[in-house]
């Protein structure tokens, strides 16, 4: 399946038309608006509620726990390529322009 060009959109927004008039169009896209921005608002409230209605204690445990021993090896070896990229950089920065 391919998308849907220019052509396509054309003939399904012809075949609304033909299916319900053009006179109630305005009250669908209307109606269809509301429901998007309601849906939209009820995300964005979503959240809020989840947290405030956690306890204190469910909102502990959803923090990260911290890793005893220190960083693992793999954020050492990143580290350490990091700092050879910041000596790379200064360094070709440094160098004088020819």
């Amino acid at each position: 399946m391919g998308a849907v060009g220019l052509w396509g959109v054309v003939i399904i927004v012809a075949l609304i038309v033909l299916l319900y008039g053009a006179k109630r169009l305005p009250d669908m896209a209307r109606s269809l608006g509301r429901s998007s921005r309601e849906f939209k608002d009820a995300l964005a409230e979503a959240p809020e509620e989840f947290r405030d209605g956690m306890s204190k204690d469910a909102a502990r445990e959803l923090e990260p726990a911290e890793q005893p021993g220190g960083p693992t090896a793999r954020e050492l070896e990143l580290e350490q390529e990091l700092e050879a990229e910041r000596e790379r950089r200064r360094q070709s920065t440094s160098a004088p322009a020819e």
